[in-house]
C-alpha cells in the first residue's frame, strides 16, 4: 500500500488527493482565516492562493501528500489534512495541516479522518507517525495525547506565523504498537459516536 493511493475512505469520510479543482471549495470555506492562525509563513506569500499553489507544488515534488476531506453522509466539504515529510526509508511520516469546519469539530468527522490517515500509514508499514503542532494549540495536543501520542518535546521559535509572530512547535508521535492501539481506539470512538 502507498500513502498516496486513491480510495482512502471509511463510512464517515472520503479523502481525495488535493487537486486544482479543490481551490474554489477550500477558498469559500472558513479554512482561509484559520490557516493563518496556525500555519507558518509560506515562501511564496501569505495569501490563500499562495498557500494553495505551495501545497500543490510540494505535492508535485513528493514532500507532502495533501487531501481534501468529504463527509460521506451528505457530500459536504469536511476539511483538509496532509501527510508531511514522508520518509519511506525510515518508515516515518508526519500528519498535519489539519482543518475541519467549526460545525464538524467535536463530531465523528475528525475522529474518522485521523482513523483513515493513521490506518493508511499503518497499512503502508510506517513505524513512526509524527504530529508537528504549534505548541500553543493545546486543544489539538490534548486530543492527540488521548489517542496515545506522546509529546516528545518542543522546538522553540521554530516557525514564523503569518502575523509575524514566532511559534514554538510541539512534536508528538506514535511508534510501533502505539499506532495499532491508536487505530483500535479510533475505531471504538467512531462506533460509539455513530451510535450516539
Amino acid at each position: 500500500m502507498r500513502l498516496d493511493e486513491k480510495d482512502l475512505h471509511n463510512d464517515v469520510v472520503r479523502l481525495d488527493l488535493l487537486e486544482e479543482r479543490d481551490r474554489a471549495r477550500l477558498e469559500r470555506s472558513g479554512a482561509v482565516q484559520s490557516m493563518w492562525d496556525w500555519l507558518p509563513v509560506m515562501p511564496t506569500g501569505t495569501n490563500f492562493h499562495a498557500y494553495f499553489d505551495f501545497m500543490l507544488a510540494m505535492k508535485q515534488q513528493g514532500n507532502i501528500i495533501p487531501f481534501s476531506i468529504t463527509r460521506q453522509s451528505d457530500g459536504a466539504f469536511a476539511g483538509v489534512i496532509a501527510y508531511l515529510d514522508v520518509s519511506r526509508t525510515h518508515r516515518r511520516v508526519g500528519i498535519g495541516y489539519v482543518w475541519h469546519p467549526p460545525e464538524m469539530r467535536g463530531t465523528v468527522v475528525p475522529v474518522a479522518t485521523q482513523m483513515a490517515m493513521i490506518g493508511r500509514a499503518f497499512g503502508a508499514r510506517i513505524r513512526r507517525v509524527e504530529f508537528p503542532i504549534a505548541a500553543s494549540n493545546e486543544r489539538a495536543i490534548k486530543a492527540l495525547e488521548r489517542l496515545g501520542a506522546r509529546r516528545e518535546g518542543v522546538l522553540r521559535r521554530y516557525m514564523r506565523l503569518s502575523d509575524g509572530s514566532w511559534a514554538d512547535l510541539a512534536i508528538l508521535s506514535l511508534v510501533d504498537a502505539e499506532i495499532r492501539a491508536a487505530i483500535d481506539l479510533l475505531k471504538d470512538r467512531v462506533a460509539e459516536m455513530q451510535l450516539a
